[in-house]
């Protein structure tokens, strides 16, 4: 028996992580970072943005040591943790970067969805498609109710932009108040309608059109922890330059968007007022191509005119 085999489990599984990312046995001496969350929502599988806080975190074992993640369940709604972040009872939050939210904490402005959490998808009664698919002017969309979960920037953005909104408390309300009519049109990010969607099949997402708008959703830390902001900019570095992060992203969201069809969709784009100053809208390696090629880059283009 090996000195590493007399080790506990947990200490040698440590151990043997440590020797594959290059990080010396001395620096296990030192106690693992607690990073206190709320990325873990019950699911069997890590959700993405736990695995992509993982990666960099994992990326950053050499230079800063281990850490041990900490789940809290206890926040509902965005509102609520965003509460715990400014009090301090969250170290990292996972959220769309508004200007309201930018005193919260730390922000890490590089978006883990590569902008596809602007491209709104429209969800619709089932019985009401041909009433909705071949909208193809931007004044027809305002002639119809959304409905919206009041406390995302999502909300403020439609808002911003003219729209008639109806207020959803919780993303769990909104096909019951779709069936009764309390608004129209029903918009989702285009990682995730269908897969909330095929849940009612009285509902679905609409085939041919979109609506965009530049959005960030990144990383908040707790502003008592500058140290845990730099790692996770050095891991945003380190995983953007190998690959790493690119294929998680391909792994877990490819196949919701390969189901959204975007680049046969039309897209209807819209300015976001309630962006933060100084996000990297120019930087085209951090954005899915489409988000690039029908959104930014065309908005670049108009500022320059």
């Amino acid at each position: 028996m090996t000195p590493t085999d007399r080790l506990p489990a947990s200490r040698r599984q440590l151990l043997l992580a440590a020797c594959a990312v290059g990080m010396a046995p001395g620096a296990l001496a030192q106690p693992p970072l607690l990073i206190r969350h709320n990325m873990a929502d019950g699911e069997e599988a890590a959700p993405y943005r736990l695995q992509v806080l993982r990666l960099l975190l994992d990326r950053t074992l050499a230079s800063h040591g281990p850490y041990v993640l900490q789940a809290d369940g206890s926040a509902t709604t965005q509102s609520r943790a965003l509460a715990q972040l400014r009090a301090g009872d969250l170290d990292v939050w996972a959220s769309m970067c508004s200007r309201s939210r930018q005193d919260a904490g730390l922000s890490i402005p590089i978006c883990l969805r590569r902008g596809v959490n602007g491209v709104r998808l429209p969800v619709v009664l089932a019985e009401r498609r041909g009433e909705f698919e071949g909208l193809r002017h931007p004044m027809a969309l305002r002639t119809y109710r959304y409905g919206q979960v009041s406390h995302w920037p999502d909300a403020r953005v439609l808002a911003g932009n003219g729209f008639k909104l109806e207020a959803v408390q919780t993303l769990e309300a909104f096909p019951a108040m779709l069936r009764l009519r309390r608004f129209d049109i029903f918009l989702l990010a285009a990682d995730e309608a269908h897969a909330i969607v095929e849940a009612h099949p009285d509902l679905l997402v609409l085939d041919h059109w979109c609506l965009a708008y530049p959005s960030v959703y990144g990383f908040f830390v707790n502003a008592r922890q500058p140290a845990l902001a730099r790692r996770l900019r050095e891991g945003w570095a380190q995983s953007l330059a190998d690959g790493s992060f690119a294929a998680l992203f391909d792994a877990h969201l490819g196949p919701q968007l390969q189901r959204a069809q975007l680049d046969k969709r039309l897209w209807f784009r819209l300015p976001n007022p309630d962006l933060p100053e100084g996000m990297p809208l120019r930087e085209r390696g951090l954005w899915h191509p489409l988000v690039w090629q029908r959104l930014l880059a065309p908005a670049a283009a108009s500022l320059k005119r």
